[in-house]
């Protein structure tokens, strides 16, 4: 399988502008032949928002400026596109009031929507686990978790993925047992082949060292996702990993309660497969960097780490 990830830095707000420099991008790193193209979470509008600056750039679902692009990429590339948007459901009219983003007849979640290249919606996923920016706006989805076979265009096979947004691989609301792995725990019980998992994942480091080695992956995020998906890699059954992570800044509130106005973000974008005790990468984006990532997950991966064996 051929799989291509888009990370780049959203401008918080700058829908149309966010949306032209993903086309750039794509134009100047052609993937050529591929399978899928994802997208990091809320790819356009951008993440660190409240409540006030999110509700106008709220989308229909399956039907705004995320989804169109996503429409169109995937008809031009002849892959699937998974992107993540802020998604404003219509509710029916019994339903009751909702607060946050949403109206008294409707409600808002963070998404992500995977086109197929003759415009069908093969999978809609709403977050689960929201995080505390996200929290001022979505409602959680009340589906829980999505495992939703892909069709893959050139193969004539299905790839039954578990789709997950950023916040879903921590502990619900960070007080849940750290060994409870929610989502890992739901892919190994229905058999996922691929994790799909668009995030805004933030970075600690200043901005000053993010911007020396933009090249750089952040090894300290690796590492740490690495830790949340230990029940995979304990596993006989080999899973794909696609973490697709935007990069740069954004103005706002800081949630990790750093001094540094604003938030950064960790890029480190990969592609890799975990299980029977280790993980392997076929490729990897820097912390700050641009670009495209595109990996054959027939070949070689580029690098392999064993699992340690824990002292009896």
């Amino acid at each position: 399988m051929r799989i291509a990830i888009l990370q780049f830095s959203p401008q918080l707000g700058q829908v149309s502008s966010n949306i032209d420099r993903a086309n750039v991008l794509l134009r100047q790193n052609a993937p050529g032949v591929i399978d899928v193209l994802i997208l990091p979470e809320l790819a356009f509008p951008g993440y660190n928002h409240t409540l006030a600056s999110i509700h106008p750039l709220l989308e229909p679902t399956c039907a705004g400026p995320s989804t169109i692009w996503a429409h169109q990429t995937a008809a031009k590339y002849r892959c699937l596109v998974s992107v993540g948007y802020p998604e404003l459901l219509t509710l029916p009219a019994s339903r009751e009031v909702v607060d946050k983003g949403g109206t008294e007849d409707s409600v808002a979640y963070n998404s992500t929507v995977t086109m197929s290249p003759d415009g069908e919606v093969l999978a809609h996923y709403r977050k689960t686990h929201l995080y505390y920016t996200d929290e001022g706006w979505a409602t959680e989805g009340p589906e829980g978790w999505l495992i939703q076979a892909l069709p893959l265009q050139d193969h004539n096979e299905k790839v039954k993925a578990a789709f997950g947004i950023c916040m879903d691989l921590n502990p619900y609301k960070f007080t849940a047992p750290w060994d409870a792995y929610e989502f890992c725990i739901s892919a190994i019980n229905t058999q996922a082949d691929m994790l799909v998992l668009s995030m805004a994942w933030l970075s600690s480091l200043p901005a000053a060292e993010l911007k020396e080695t933009p090249e750089t992956p952040d090894m300290d995020t690796f590492t740490y996702w690495l830790n949340r998906l230990l029940p995979l890699l304990e596993t006989e059954k080999e899973v794909l990993v696609v973490c697709a992570n935007r990069a740069g800044e954004e103005p706002g509130n800081n949630p990790c309660g750093q001094v540094e106005e604003g938030v950064r973000y960790a890029g480190t974008s990969w592609v890799g497969r975990v299980g029977k005790g280790k993980v392997d990468v076929w490729g990897m984006l820097g912390r700050g960097e641009e670009g495209i990532l595109v990996v054959d997950t027939e070949e070689k991966p580029k690098a392999s780490f064993e699992m340690l064996t824990k002292a009896k």
